[in-house]
């Protein structure tokens, strides 16, 4: 029953964030997930270079300057950072359906609009990137290296930067550990076909028709306008520093604030919060043995801020995921 209302949690969780009817039934279903766990008799935290920082994010939260809810809410995260420890890969077998569906939608939306879309996930196709993205990594089954084809389709027609910089530092993380086969031909074999058939079309020049104005931006070195203002929210986070922070605010997702998770954090929560959160990545990349999880959660994390706001429930669950795999590789195998 656990493993079921995980599976379901974590698939209603990203759809159409913006109307929070199917994100506040699938947290109260992963609440209800946790809570199950937690009746049973045995269960663990983890390492405990993992989830003190984690209580220390937890502690920072509840003392600072928010309201009930959130306060609550931070809590609640905590339990499933657990779930996710005592759960792992095992409960995530239906995202691979999700992922599909998720990635079919995309496509469908962005070729009937003639623009980048986020599918059945968000207006906003930056969530869509993190919901495409978590959810492949968190996969784990023997055909997860043909669910990676079909989201690198679904991430292909976001029209998205974030999905750029999400593949590029994964793919070069990919061949760092020289993990391939004869499997990875099929997600390349599948995007140089997909770029054949729509470059001709006008397709990529109608979903990705912003990146070449940011690019530009960044040639001639307005760093700023190349990241739709992001650099000046993050100038104004670091002058703003306050010991315990201005106080957490999870559902603060407008264009202005802050869209970098550890400067977010260290904004709303403090300096000490924002350094157990590094902990916890640089821990993670160096000591677990799901290496593309904390990569991911890293390349996300750095020109957006979904994995602390309206995904923050795959951030905390796919930490705690970690602790129960051996091997993430993808395309090598064991």
């Amino acid at each position: 029953m656990t493993e079921l209302l995980t599976n379901l949690g974590l698939i209603l969780i990203p759809m159409r964030y913006e109307q929070t009817v199917a994100t506040a039934i699938g947290m109260a279903i992963l609440l209800c997930a946790t809570i199950l766990l937690l009746r049973k008799r045995k269960w663990s935290l983890g390492s405990k270079y993992i989830y003190i920082p984690l209580i220390v994010i937890t502690a920072s939260a509840i003392i600072s300057s928010c309201t009930w809810t959130d306060k609550l809410l931070s809590i609640i995260l905590l339990g499933i950072y657990i779930l996710g420890v005592n759960s792992g890969t095992k409960s995530t077998r239906l995202l691979g359906f999700a992922v599909t569906a998720g990635c079919i939608s995309v496509v469908i939306s962005s070729l009937v609009l003639s623009e980048r879309s986020g599918g059945i996930y968000s207006p906003n196709p930056n969530l869509a990137v993190g919901a495409i993205v978590m959810g492949t990594i968190l996969f784990r089954h023997k055909y997860q290296w043909l669910l990676v084809a079909v989201a690198l389709v679904g991430l292909s027609f976001t029209g998205a930067e974030e999905a750029l910089v999400a593949v590029g530092i994964l793919g070069l993380v990919t061949l760092v550990r020289r993990d391939w086969s004869k499997k990875i031909l099929i997600p390349v074999g599948i995007i140089v076909i997909g770029l054949v058939l729509c470059i001709p079309l006008g397709t990529t020049q109608q979903i990705w028709s912003n990146t070449p104005t940011r690019i530009e931006a960044a040639a001639h070195g307005d760093l700023n306008v190349a990241t739709t203002g992001r650099l000046e929210a993050y100038g104004l986070a670091i002058n703003n520093i306050r010991p315990l922070g201005h106080g957490y605010d999870p559902l603060n997702v407008h264009t202005s604030s802050i869209h970098n998770v550890p400067l977010r954090i260290m904004y709303e929560l403090g300096p000490i919060a924002a350094l157990a959160w590094l902990w916890i990545i640089g821990y993670g990349l160096i000591k677990s043995k799901a290496k593309y999880i904390f990569v991911a959660i890293l390349a996300l994390s750095l020109f957006d801020h979904f994995l602390w706001t309206s995904l923050n429930t795959y951030m905390y669950f796919a930490i705690g995921a970690s602790a129960t795999m051996t091997n993430d590789l993808i395309f090598k195998g064991e």
